[in-house]
């Protein structure tokens, strides 16, 4: 750049900020920029109604678990700060969306998880379901042990396949509001019982990396398990506009800034940071990959599917399903999509 410039003005080029200075303050306080306009929405229309706060869950467990890997195993100290920002930030959301949320939730009204032993056997072929592996005489064909072994192994691959389709099914159940989740997790009515859990988190990791911060294995599972549940943060989004099969009211302005916040990240991992572990890299890849996935569904339910007039979606898991059945039929109410970061 110095060469494009007459000489004359070469002196001032260091009054100019440094680059890497101002992107590591950028990165620092994005959690306060994307996450503030979403707090300073929902305090203005006194509502947070269409926030899901499990993205205050997801961002807090990720956070909190990559602030204890900087503990064991030191990065870059940029991504050490935009972490206990984002703590903040997300606290701060937690609260003020908990105190704006509709008077008439109760978790019990949601729909109850599905058995898992139901699902599989639904999911199953009746003869594998029902008899798999105890009528042995089935298998039994001409007499012929190859071909008997044969079919065994075809039915055990088909039980296995059964078997990984349905944890992965019930799995993506765990993330969908409609469902009623184990012990109520983070759907309590109380909000005593939200704080209580994070300082347990907290209390419980802290001491652990106290303990074991000279293991490299458990380092390991605290900084994959954060970057994994980071990466999962887009999964709520893309289970709602699933279950809409429309995108009406979906600004596709946030679609864009979240697209637009993985392409910086990534960008500054790649030339902007230093000493970044390759788990980083893998995690953003992977969160990104869900934001286009959401994309594509933006594309498909726009100008592919039919977008109906449905315009309320219970994200918040306030009603039961007789009434959510009887709103959809009515065609009533308006579907609103959830805050996700950038």
């Amino acid at each position: 750049m110095s060469s494009l410039l007459p000489d004359e003005y070469l002196p001032y080029l260091n009054l100019l900020p440094d680059i890497h200075k101002v992107a590591n303050l950028f990165m620092t306080f994005t959690p306060v920029f994307s996450y503030g306009t979403t707090c300073w929405g929902i305090y203005r229309k006194q509502t947070s109604m269409g926030f899901s706060i499990d993205i205050c869950a997801t961002m807090l467990m990720a956070s909190i678990l990559r602030i204890n890997y900087y503990v064991i195993s030191p990065y870059e100290v940029t991504l050490l700060r935009q972490s206990i920002m984002m703590v903040l930030s997300q606290c701060v959301l937690l609260k003020v969306s908990l105190a704006y949320r509709p008077a008439n939730y109760d978790p019990d009204f949601l729909t109850p998880m599905p058995v898992f032993r139901n699902e599989l056997n639904a999911f199953m072929p009746r003869r594998m379901s029902a008899s798999f592996p105890a009528e042995h005489e089935s298998y039994y064909v001409d007499n012929s042990l190859t071909k008997s072994a044969q079919l065994i192994i075809n039915d055990i691959v088909k039980w296995s396949k059964c078997y990984v389709i349905t944890i992965f099914n019930q799995s993506l159940k765990f993330f969908d509001v409609y469902y009623q989740r184990p012990l109520r997790f983070w759907q309590w009515k109380e909000e005593q019982y939200y704080w209580r859990f994070l300082a347990q988190f907290v209390v419980v990791f802290a001491v652990l990396t106290a303990v074991f911060h000279n293991s490299t294995p458990y380092g390991q599972f605290v900084g994959i398990s954060g970057l994994f549940i980071e990466s999962l943060l887009p999964l709520p989004q893309i289970l709602l506009l699933n279950r809409l099969q429309s995108v009406k009211n979906f600004k596709i302005i946030l679609l864009l800034s979240w697209l637009g916040g993985d392409c910086i990240k990534l960008s500054y991992l790649f030339f902007g940071a230093e000493n970044v572990s390759i788990i980083f890299i893998f995690a953003g890849l992977f969160q990104m990959s869900l934001d286009i996935y959401i994309a594509f569904q933006y594309v498909h339910y726009k100008y592919h599917g039919t977008d109906s007039d449905i315009s309320e979606v219970v994200s918040s898991g306030s009603r039961d399903l007789n009434y959510l059945v009887e709103e959809l039929v009515k065609h009533d109410v308006e579907s609103i999509p959830m805050a996700q970061m950038v």
